[in-house]
């Protein structure tokens, strides 16, 4: 992981070899004036950092394709993009893609973009991906059925494994009670500790060897 030893210039902070804009950011500022975000797309959220650190000690292999569910802003997108992968980042909200495009830009990285919900994917969408990942993205108790049906088809289309972060919210945890039942599934407690210290919990599934 690269060394961040200072910030490349006001308002930004640094995470798992990656740099992003805080909220005093112009460039941010300058966004929120064009678009407002309606689905939760409205900051950084502390999952992300929870799967930058489990994938900065599993690290992904080059080229690896990785589906970013609910990406928001996209720091989960921008930390793969860093290490090599095909990333895209997913979400149901276009106007949170202005954030992405405009923080990817800064770290020297491309991610592909879907605009989507999960019960939209097929099992040919879904083809085109190794690896998924989502942080804070099962908050709502319809969101877990929403997730284990994708992760089904997900299943059927040769996706790998799926690492989703969260706090521990109850749909979360009723998300892992279903795929206990069917894959090989662990719920990992974890902490990051960049930018700050953050905890959460981590859903790590295996769907395909």
């Amino acid at each position: 992981m690269p060394e961040l030893i200072a910030p490349p210039e006001k308002h930004t902070l640094g995470a798992y070899g990656i740099w992003l804009f805080n909220e005093k950011h112009p460039q941010i500022k300058k966004i929120k004036k064009e678009v407002s975000p309606s689905v939760h797309g409205d900051r950084h959220w502390d999952s992300s950092y929870l799967l930058m650190d489990y994938f900065t000690q599993n690290a992904p292999k080059k080229k690896m394709r990785v589906l970013d569910v609910g990406c928001g802003w996209g720091p989960t997108s921008i930390f793969f993009a860093s290490k090599g992968c095909k990333v895209t980042g997913m979400d149901i909200d276009k106007d949170v893609f202005a954030f992405l495009d405009a923080q990817a830009e800064f770290n020297g990285v491309k991610v592909s973009k879907l605009t989507c919900a999960m019960k939209d994917m097929k099992k040919k969408d879904l083809e085109n991906f190794d690896v998924i990942v989502g942080g804070d993205i099962c908050f709502w108790d319809e969101l877990a059925d929403e997730w284990f049906a994708m992760l089904k088809r997900a299943a059927q289309a040769g996706v790998k494994k799926v690492v989703l972060a969260d706090p521990g919210r109850s749909p979360f945890l009723a998300l892992i009670d279903k795929c206990e039942k069917r894959w090989p599934t662990e719920l990992l407690m974890w902490y990051a500790l960049e930018p700050q210290k953050f905890e959460g919990s981590l859903m790590v599934v295996t769907l395909n060897k």
